[in-house]
């Protein structure tokens, strides 16, 4: 019975993320043609400039709410409710503080700067761009709560619930933005439709968990500096291999922007795109699988934990090669058809980057159940130098061979990444 629940967990959440990919998808995909025809191309690049800055804040929690999660479930699994409150008002005392810092630097920062002089925000006025940044700004801040709740709904039994929850929240806010995009050209408001909706939905979610888990309740009474002490290196390790893997997503572009020619930029970003939808496809089965290790690593029932590992593998090791062999098959075709021909697919640089990610897709699979059970330390600090070297080793081949080279180097970096997981993995 106990494996037919946790399987039923697993099925529940994994359907849960496929809502959330819909999600981003379709708000991706509906946004951009809705903001540009009702703001214009200017306006709208003015808006996504200001949109991506205050998202560098998600990264001022360092890492404490992902490294709560798993803690939180952990000590629930053993029926240990001080402790899920032990974590749960230690990590919301240290957002608080992390706010109020955050939102008097922001405010400080905004005002002593000039963002039109400093940005290219087309039409917008200086007025509208520091309001519309200090609103998101809030937005960001807000979102760190909604993830601390969603700790709290994970905890309690549900993370289909949280995935659910974090999923709607987005699809609210991409209906929001449309909606006063529709009614005016004024981009603060649009930004405060956010914050607004953000708000609404930490409102909606806090109140609802304290119905349906009146023991999870938000608040300082158990709040220790001891219990930041203990998370402090797994969740800083966590957020530099959040860092160390946006590098490695993002770095390679800028790398050939500086030292390569604009066809091969284009030829490395669409190819990467078309090769790391499996990445996503992996992702939703890794982080279907995740609460349950939590849950079963507090349990201490380490034969379900092991049992469950080996399903996951399986997984990856029949869905990882197919994958592999279906984009070597079609890639051509899927490319010529996706960019109207523009682009064609290049060997051996197109056969380096689908190797690199089957690997980045294989350690990834290896790793979600270290992850899960807060044991990423070693392996995270591990991740970091690598795309150091990486990062070097990139240059170095751009230079003589351009995307082929940088495309070499990341295959080398996720085969590394592979075999380390694999053999430092820990044992009890």
């Amino acid at each position: 019975m106990s494996r037919i629940l946790s399987f039923r967990r697993v099925g529940l959440t994994f359907s849960a993320q496929i809502y959330n990919q819909i999600v981003i998808l379709g708000v991706q995909l509906v946004q951009v043609p809705f903001l540009l025809a009702a703001w214009g191309s200017e306006r709208y690049g003015g808006w996504l400039v200001l949109y991506a800055v205050p998202s560098y804040l998600t990264l001022t929690d360092l890492g404490f709410t992902s490294v709560a999660k798993n803690q939180m479930v952990i000590h629930a699994a053993k029926a240990d409710r001080t402790g899920v409150l032990r974590v749960y008002h230690s990590v919301f005392a240290l957002l608080l503080v992390a706010t109020a810092v955050i939102l008097g630097a922001c405010i400080l920062g905004v005002e002593s700067v000039s963002l039109t002089t400093t940005f290219a925000l087309g039409p917008l006025s200086e007025s509208e761009a520091k309001q519309t940044i200090l609103f998101l700004v809030g937005s960001v801040v807000c979102y760190q709560f909604l993830l601390l709740l969603g700790s709290g709904v994970r905890a309690s039994g549900r993370p289909a619930a949280e995935v659910i929850a974090a999923a709607t929240a987005r699809l609210l806010e991409g209906v929001a933005t449309v909606a006063v995009a529709l009614v005016t050209t004024r981009v603060e408001l649009a930004a405060l439709a956010v914050l607004i909706t953000r708000i609404g939905m930490v409102i909606g979610v806090w109140t609802w968990l304290r119905i349906v888990a009146p023991e999870i309740r938000l608040g300082l009474k158990n709040a220790r500096l001891d219990e930041i002490r203990r998370m402090a290196n797994p969740s800083f390790s966590y957020m530099l291999l959040g860092l160390a893997q946006a590098i490695a997503i993002q770095g390679p572009i800028v790398l050939l922007g500086a030292l390569a020619t604009t066809q091969e930029t284009v030829l490395f970003s669409t190819s990467r795109t078309l090769a790391r939808m499996g990445t996503s496809a992996a992702n939703l089965v890794n982080f279907s699988f995740a609460p349950e290790y939590s849950r079963m690593h507090g349990e201490g029932n380490r034969s379900a934990f092991a049992r469950l590992r080996k399903i996951h593998v399986l997984i990856g090791l029949v869905g990882i090669p197919a994958y592999g062999i279906g984009l070597w098959a079609l890639g051509p075709f899927i490319m010529a058809l996706w960019t109207h021909g523009h682009v064609a697919v290049v060997y051996p640089f197109f056969a380096l980057m689908n190797g690199a990610v089957a690997a980045e897709m294989l350690w990834g699979c290896l790793f979600t159940p270290i992850a899960a059970i807060n044991r990423h330390v070693r392996l995270s600090y591990i991740f970091v130098g690598l795309t150091m070297v990486c990062a070097v080793l990139a240059y170095s081949w751009a230079v003589s061979w351009g995307a082929t080279g940088v495309a070499a180097a990341l295959l080398l970096l996720h085969v590394a990444m592979s075999v380390l997981v694999l053999l430092l993995r820990p044992r009890g």
